[in-house]
């Protein structure tokens, strides 16, 4: 068995980041802020262009067909480049869709959970994905949003059409793509952090030569690197079908959720009050953290799943097709 990611998933992503160093520089991301539109048309013609939409269908619509394995990467690099718009949600909708315009890009997808709550890029958006029903021609009208590349809208009227997802596929996905987009955030938050420690001087010195320091930013990247073989192992288990899929999904997401956080704490207190500045590009990052934290299941929901997934009311573990010994419950 193979640990490891191909030559061509690494070149892949190495690419990518290659393409939003020069195409998603903090000037691109703060310009989707300031015209409202929490959208970069020239960025998301650039990735149709690299064929990035079609990733998870299948060839026969115009994709690549791959799987969740060769995206995660992917996302990590989106996240780290904070890229606003749909771009995650465009990704996994046209292969959950297999739908051939959203792989090209010409058809905007956002994915929500359900249509009561405010829907993220609705504003952007052609068609929203949930459960059971895809809807079109419908009416945003946008709310106060934390993050500006993320924004937010109410949705009214709109024509539905049934489709195949369920809940629990959409959710997972959707939990994994995220959880690898926010170990990616959580990176360059801690780079961002790093390159301040360097610069900052206090009592004649770099405040990064301060043990205190270092500390923070170590205990940040241990949390952040400890995320990532889960959130691959999770890839790997909903590519392949296994009964321990949303489980696996869970506990990535609450390892990246928790790193991510923990990152942008540390991050912040690296950089002091400027840090909440608009000036300072790590409130970017950090507000795409916090506007993330809850979407598609918070911290304290996916440890319920797990927890559900290990044990019953009598305290048995009881996975699907698999009996593990009972044991004591500690209270």
């Amino acid at each position: 068995m193979r640990f490891a990611f191909t030559d061509d998933q690494l070149a892949f992503a190495d690419g990518l980041t290659d393409v939003l160093a020069g195409e998603c520089p903090p000037a691109v991301v703060r310009a989707a802020w300031d015209d409202h539109s929490g959208h970069s048309p020239v960025l998301w013609d650039r990735l149709a262009d690299l064929g990035l939409f079609g990733l998870l269908v299948p060839p026969e619509e115009g994709g690549m067909g791959g799987g969740m394995v060769d995206a995660v990467l992917l996302f990590e690099r989106l996240g780290a480049a904070a890229v606003p718009g749909p771009v995650i949600e465009q990704i996994i909708g046209a292969g959950l869709l297999a739908h051939e315009s959203a792989a090209a890009g010409a058809t905007v997808l956002t994915i929500a959970e359900d249509l009561g709550p405010p829907v993220p890029h609705a504003g952007v958006a052609n068609l929203i994905i949930t459960s059971g029903t895809t809807v079109g021609d419908f009416v945003a009208t946008p709310v106060a949003s934390l993050d500006g590349g993320r924004l937010l809208a109410e949705v009214s009227g709109g024509t539905p059409a049934d489709n195949d997802l369920d809940a629990d596929t959409i959710r997972n996905h959707m939990a994994l793509a995220l959880s690898a987009q926010l170990v990616g955030v959580a990176s360059t938050m801690i780079d961002q952090a790093a390159e301040y420690a360097r610069q900052r001087h206090q009592f004649g010195k770099p405040i990064g030569a301060f043990q205190a320091v270092k500390h923070h930013l170590a205990d940040a990247l241990l949390a952040v690197e400890f995320a990532r073989a889960p959130i691959w192992r999770a890839a790997w288990s909903l590519d392949n079908d296994l009964p321990t899929a949303a489980a696996d999904v869970s506990m990535a997401r609450v390892l990246a959720a928790s790193g991510a956080e923990r990152a942008a704490r540390q991050a912040l207190q690296v950089h002091g009050a400027i840090g909440y500045t608009w000036e300072c590009d790590l409130q970017l990052w950090m507000k795409k953290v916090w506007a993330l934290q809850a979407a598609f299941g918070d911290t304290s929901w996916h440890r319920r799943r797990v927890s559900r997934w290990l044990l019953d009311a009598e305290g048995s573990v009881t996975p699907e097709g698999v009996t593990i010994p009972s044991f004591e419950l500690l209270r």
